[in-house]
């Protein structure tokens, strides 16, 4: 123990002395390992990590085998875990294969209103069966969960999550038995989940749960009243959890359930023929992030891949600094040993050197991964887990130690074959270098080249997939648009809802710096459509194809002029247009394309009668990648519901954002008790419809400048130390005559020679690695030649940047002085 006690401070006096070379090693560790460790942390929470509870490894997401509900469903959510409240009562029973079933539906289409005291807010709340705190076994903080008694009696109580009571409690500790309100309805407060649990639902942290409720205010996914969870039995919206029994795995509950469920399936529906659909359950486990562990697992493991290179580049450039350094040291080292030291204690006292700048590496490392993961966690939309975790700190610990082999026993194993004669030397700038060793530093740095080569492609193509995504035609002008969210409370006939939203209006478009306002029920460019199988002039569409299906929305008053989508044919939906007029519809150029080809749509029936008022331009409806879709668009006030959450589009002058506190003003003075649910700006919306591909692009370039950096302070750190050994034979070229130009050539050859053959090797990698891309890239192949020769020039700049200033000194080399050098 004493011996290694001395080994570490005479480490850590030898790292003091070379301050630039401590320096930049643990930098360059630091900068490997955190990114390593802050990509690994998302790859934890999206693929790997275990719900916060007792036994997680037994808990399973339900999913439907076949991929959608039976014919004859009508579905809220996604179409592969969602099911009707029959189906959940039936498979419950089945305690025989499961020793609990959990069902859980969040209240809205994000996030709803709450009101504790006087100001609303809006927070992230689930409706759930009464054991989803018992069969999950998740603990409670403080209070009590639900029981299956406040399931079935629809009890107006609440459990708060940890952070939830952090947040809007301040942890008051007499919180239990408060009330807080939910869409203006009593709820008491009757427990508060342990700290970390922040529920099941997919990337988003849960605020708050309640009971299954009845209320018509409270319906699944803040849908209108015409489904409801318990008066629908054909409505298909409630995810599920399942906790296996012991020793019962997946592939048997399958089997032993698929009878109960094809029985449980027909409930409201009928029959089913069973070649259309059949009723096979799957069970996908509980852990990452649900629903983004298949969409992500992909283009993780290939960002995995990237940034490990990242890493070798980084252990790449330790290591040649090691051997520069140890290179200097030779005479020490042959000296110690002349004297008596034995290898072995001198290989150890090297390693713990080595070990040395890892731990600083690694401990700097963690630091820039905590705030990178918060970067990351902002640009991917992912609100939970994404913080290092107890598996992220041993992958930190692992990469560390493989670091520390990696850049580490080579170089000092190649100092200690140094012979012992080289002490009597007289310098050490006449010490012989070894051919070999040269010929090793020019192949790792070479291989640095070709590596970094492949991450600029890849950045490249990721970068120019983001630029397609941003300059995407959307069909119309977000700019000077603000959006925002209201769900009214307490209204529950349609003649309220329309004096409301015609109060608003008008407040709204008389405000100065206001251009004109409408609504809609579904927010373009959240993702969420409604889809149809609809009927032209009485009859169905299916007549067209079994995928003739019609995306719809209901939009308020002038919603093309404000939106800026143009009128083709016909006319703008009007304040006329209510529930007291004929009901009309306005379709869009794909509608008429595909169903109405060489005629006049106008006057065309769609749906229940609906009369073809206006033809418009295709526009974007759930996201920037759509592709044209036929649409029907609805007006709201024919369509009003008691309940419903509707997206306000307001155009302004200048920023839309400065509006804000006005707008939310104008919402006030009419009902106090309404807050605006997610505002920000029609371009922000749109940029989160592909806030992946952004965060794969800003990785990907981030990834692509650090190999780039990393390889240009290798070069540059070798070929210094390079160009100082060979001072004294610098000065005696130039006394015989070699002219600065020369000398500037013989430098930089050796840059140009490494980065040529970097680029000859890397090229062909790239060319092979980018076909993984394919599925990341958009409107754009993985063989884009501007993205192959903007990396070639990076490469070929970056090498000449870094030769020049070691090649620029040596060719100011006064020969007289470098005669003398020592």
């Amino acid at each position: 123990m004493n011996g290694m006690f001395q080994d570490f401070r005479y480490a850590l006096r030898q790292l003091r002395k070379s301050p630039g070379f401590t320096v930049v090693a643990v930098l360059t560790l630091a900068l490997g390992i955190g990114a390593n460790t802050a990509v690994f942390s998302v790859a934890n929470a999206l693929l790997l990590r275990l719900l916060p509870v007792r036994y997680p490894q037994r808990l399973y997401y339900v999913q439907i085998a076949g991929g959608n509900q039976p014919p004859g469903a009508n579905n809220t959510g996604n179409g592969n875990t969602s099911f009707s409240e029959p189906v959940f009562e039936a498979l419950r029973q089945r305690h025989d294969v499961l020793d609990d079933l959990i069902a859980y539906v969040p209240l809205g289409i994000g996030k709803v209103a709450v009101r504790y005291g006087e100001i609303p807010e809006e927070a992230e709340g689930d409706e759930v069966s009464g054991n989803f705190f018992s069969g999950l076994s998740a603990e409670i903080f403080r209070g009590r969960s639900f029981s299956l008694q406040d399931e079935q009696d629809h009890s107006q109580v609440t459990v708060i999550s940890y952070d939830f009571w952090t947040r809007r409690f301040a942890r008051d500790p007499e919180v239990l038995g408060k009330t807080l309100f939910i869409k203006n309805l009593p709820f008491t407060i009757v427990g508060i989940a342990s700290r970390g649990f922040r529920g099941v639902e997919y990337a988003n942290s849960t605020d708050f749960w309640v009971p299954l409720q009845n209320r018509s205010e409270l319906n699944a996914w803040g849908m209108p009243p015409r489904n409801t969870l318990y008066g629908t039995p054909r409505w298909w919206c409630l995810p599920l959890i399942a906790r296996l029994k012991l020793h019962v795995p997946p592939e048997q509950a399958q089997i032993a359930l698929q009878s109960t469920f094809g029985e449980a399936a027909k409930i409201g529906i009928g029959d089913i023929d069973p070649k259309e659909w059949k009723p096979l359950l799957g069970f996908d486990p509980a852990k990452g992030i649900q629903g983004y562990n298949q969409q992500y697992r992909e283009p993780m493991q290939i960002l995995m891949g990237l940034v490990f290179l990242v890493l070798l580049i980084a252990c790449t450039n330790v290591a040649l600094l090691i051997m520069a350094r140890n290179e200097v040291r030779q005479r020490e080292f042959s000296l110690r040993m002349a004297i008596g030291a034995e290898k072995a204690h001198l290989l150890r006292q090297l390693l713990t050197e080595s070990s040395l700048l890892v731990m600083l590496g690694a401990g700097l490392g963690w630091i820039f991964a905590f705030f990178a993961t918060q970067a990351l966690a902002v640009w991917s939309g992912i609100e939970t887990g994404l913080e290092p975790d107890r598996t992220v700190l041993f992958f930190t610990l692992g990469i560390s130690v493989i670091s520390a082999f990696v850049f580490g026993v080579a170089p000092l194993l190649t100092a200690l074959r140094v012979p012992v004669s080289s002490v009597l030397r007289a310098t050490s700038t006449n010490i012989t270098q070894d051919h070999r060793r040269v010929l090793g530093g020019r192949a790792l740095m070479s291989s640095q080249v070709a590596i970094c080569l492949l991450l600029l492609v890849v950045a490249g193509l990721l970068l120019r997939t983001l630029r397609n995504y941003q300059t995407q035609n959307l069909g119309m002008h977000t700019d000077g648009l603000l959006v925002f969210g209201i769900t009214l409370q307490g209204v529950h006939n349609t003649q309220e809802i329309l004096i409301f939203y015609r109060t608003l209006l008008d407040r709204i478009r008389a405000l100065p710096g206001v251009q004109s306002a409408t609504l809609m029920e579904n927010r373009i460019g959240s993702g969420w459509s409604n889809n149809n199988d609809d009927m032209l002039d009485g009859a169905s569409l299916k007549r067209f194809g079994p995928d003739a299906i019609v995306r719809s929305n209901n939009v308020g008053p002038d919603y093309f002029h404000v939106l800026g989508v143009p009128i083709l044919e016909g006319r703008d939906i009007s304040d006329a247009d209510t529930h007291t007029s004929p009901p009309v519809v306005v379709v869009n150029e794909t509608f008429v394309k595909q169903f109405l080809p060489n005629t006049n749509a106008l006057g065309h029936k769609v749906r229940d009668n609906k009369i073809i008022i206006g033809v418009v331009k295709d526009s974007k409806y759930t996201g920037v990648d759509e592709a044209p879709m036929p649409m029907a668009y609805y007006p709201s006030f024919q369509n009003l519901n008691a309940g419903e959450t509707m997206h306000v589009e307001v155009r302004v002058n200048g920023e839309p954002l400065n509006m804000l506190p006005t707008v939310r003003q104008v919402v006030h003075n009419i009902d106090p008790n309404i807050p605006l649910q997610k505002p920000t700006t029609q371009s922000m919306q749109f940029e989160e419809s592909y806030s992946q591909p952004k965060m794969f692009a800003w990785l990907g370039s981030f990834f692509g400048g650090l190999a780039a950096l990393l390889v240009a302070t290798g070069l540059y750190g070798t070929l210094s130390y390079r160009t100082n050994r060979r001072t004294a034979e610098i000065g005696t070229r130039m006394a015989l005559g070699a002219q600065r130009g020369q000398v500037l050539w013989m430098v930089m050859r050796e840059s140009l020679l490494i980065s040529c053959i970097g680029i000859a090797t890397g090229f062909p990698l790239a060319f092979f690695g980018v076909r993984f891309l394919n599925s990341m890239l958009y409107q754009l192949s993985p063989f884009d030649l501007l993205s192959f020769t903007f990396a070639i020039a990076c490469v070929a700049l970056v090498g000449g940047i870094a030769a020049f200033l070691p090649a620029w000194r040596a060719a100011k080399v006064d020969p007289m002085v470098a005669l003398r050098y020592e």
